[in-house]
């Protein structure tokens, strides 16, 4: 998948593949229908009122819209945004802590909505904004969904205290008509349904992503090719993705920048999983550009781990023993494809999670979720949980990131036996979202603490919130000073001790 990508991105002359599936704001095209959600989004931020529900079918762009939605806000809201919903209550409420970056006194249900209600309060004599988006609700339990609605409840004489915005599949408004969730279901004062797009939305929601990645006018669908896609795809923008992505590769081995009909009726066909129907005649030119295809396909896999762009490299704060020789990364994969096509995202979480968890010796663990990229991984060498997507499925699941070197990974994916996959192709199919779990030391928090931390690593500015930016920057994490979850992670994975480490094999 991503050789592909890489090779018709260049030929063609894109800055980046277009219809990729990660959920970039810069490339959210707002439909009038996404206009009309976002419009529900600010009402009901600005009304302050009870619950704001958007659901819409997999791939309307939910994902992107609550992205899109929390960029917006100003520097008088803080917020807290939950990726993984199937969560325990008290799981939950620490995810949103640690959003706010607020450390609570004990790991008690109480002891952590006190910590919440508290900062709630300091807010709003700030004079500040709270909103806490949920996506994926409909994965919520009706345990956990009754203490959204307890959250809800934190407020003064004359408002809330904090917005909460609810976003997930049809399903999510199902659940809500159940009586045990009456009480949370009345509470709902915006409510919007993302449908797919019409012929002249999908038209323009592709002519918008060429536009984004630097491609107009190098390529062109024409009119029969833009009514298939609209038609093949219902609308639903990430079919679109997948479809033009797919039918772009077709342009390529064909040496066409025109795209056609056919091409995207062969283009679906492989989305959803059917074998294309080979070309009755080949011209040379068809044969010379399928066989250069070919071959940059096995050299991109052959070749080591792709570099790091310049902005996000950063040095191993650890000493690196003189590598021996490396030998070939492993083939590909075909079992790791069939999981990732076939295992439902809830119970792929839930094993993941579990296989991660009970690697550690320790009874409590705190998880910490980042947008980031194998490299980074490599440097925190702590085992995770990544967030996988395939062409054929509309979803995502997850799997155990249980050993990474510079050739290949160890993963385990549902309950199935660990397998050893080349980076490149796990690569293709990571998302590049990931949850790690460790156990958050209590003294790691203080400042003499963290001054200790920080100085055996080589940090040692006098001024604690510069040392901590500087370690930020030199790890690619936003370099704003404060000592939040993802940098408490990161700091206690970067310091000498003993712990699971996906550099010796995590659990072996």
């Amino acid at each position: 998948m991503i050789a592909s990508g890489n090779v018709y991105s260049a030929w063609y002359g894109f800055r980046e593949k277009p219809f990729n599936l990660t959920p970039d704001p810069k490339y959210l095209y707002l439909s009038n229908k996404h206009v009309e959600a976002f419009a529900h989004l600010e009402f009901g931020h600005q009304e302050r009122g009870g619950f704001v529900l958007i659901t819409g079918e997999v791939g309307t762009g939910k994902t992107t819209l609550a992205r899109y939605f929390l960029s917006k806000l100003g520097p008088d809201t803080h917020s807290a945004f939950v990726l993984y919903p199937a969560l325990s209550a008290e799981e939950l409420l620490k995810t949103v802590l640690d959003d706010l970056h607020v450390t609570p006194e004990g790991d008690s249900k109480k002891s952590l909505v006190d910590a919440l209600h508290r900062f709630l309060l300091e807010t709003r004599t700030a004079k500040g904004n709270v909103v806490l988006v949920i996506d994926e609700a409909q994965d919520l339990s009706p345990e956990v969904l009754e203490q959204v609605r307890l959250i809800s409840n934190l407020e003064t004489d004359t408002e809330k205290l904090i917005q909460i915005v609810l976003m997930g599949q049809s399903e999510l408004r199902e659940l809500l008509q159940r009586h045990e969730l009456r009480q949370l279901a009345q509470r709902v004062t915006a409510r919007y349904h993302l449908m797919g797009l019409s012929l002249d939305e999908t038209q323009a929601y592709i002519r918008h992503r060429l536009l984004v990645a630097d491609g107009e006018g190098k390529v062109g669908f024409d009119h029969d090719a833009l009514v298939a896609v609209q038609k093949l795809s219902g609308g639903i923008p990430r079919l679109v993705n997948l479809i033009c992505d797919r039918a772009l590769l077709a342009g390529y081995v064909q040496s066409s920048r025109q795209i056609t009909a056919a091409m995207v009726r062969q283009a679906a066909k492989e989305v959803e999983g059917e074998r294309p129907r080979v070309p009755m005649r080949w011209h040379h030119g068809v044969v010379a550009a399928a066989l250069t295809l070919l071959l940059a396909v096995l050299a991109f896999a052959l070749a080591p781990r792709r570099a790091q762009a310049p902005e996000a490299a950063a040095p191993d704060l650890r000493p690196i023993a003189t590598p021996a020789p490396t030998p070939p990364p492993p083939p590909h994969s075909q079992r790791l494809d069939e999981l990732v096509r076939q295992l439902p995202r809830e119970d792929s979480f839930t094993t993941a999670a579990t296989r991660v968890q009970s690697i550690w010796a320790h009874a409590s663990l705190t998880r910490t979720a980042l947008r980031t990229q194998l490299d980074q991984l490599r440097r925190f060498d702590l085992p995770a949980a990544l967030e996988l997507s395939h062409p054929s499925r509309p979803d995502t699941c997850f799997a155990a990131l249980l050993r990474l070197d510079e050739r290949a990974a160890v993963v385990a994916i549902g309950e199935q036996p660990r397998l050893e996959v080349p980076l490149a192709q796990l690569d293709g199919l990571w998302t590049q979202d990931a949850v790690v779990w460790w156990p958050q030391e209590a003294g790691l928090g203080s400042d003499s603490a963290t001054r200790r931390a920080l100085a055996g690593l080589g940090f040692t500015e006098p001024d604690l919130t510069a040392a901590v930016a500087r370690f930020q920057q030199q790890t690619s994490l936003v370099a704003d000073g404060r000592l939040g979850p993802r940098t408490r992670m990161a700091l206690y994975a970067l310091s000498p001790g003993e712990r699971p480490r996906l550099s010796l094999g995590a659990g072996r």
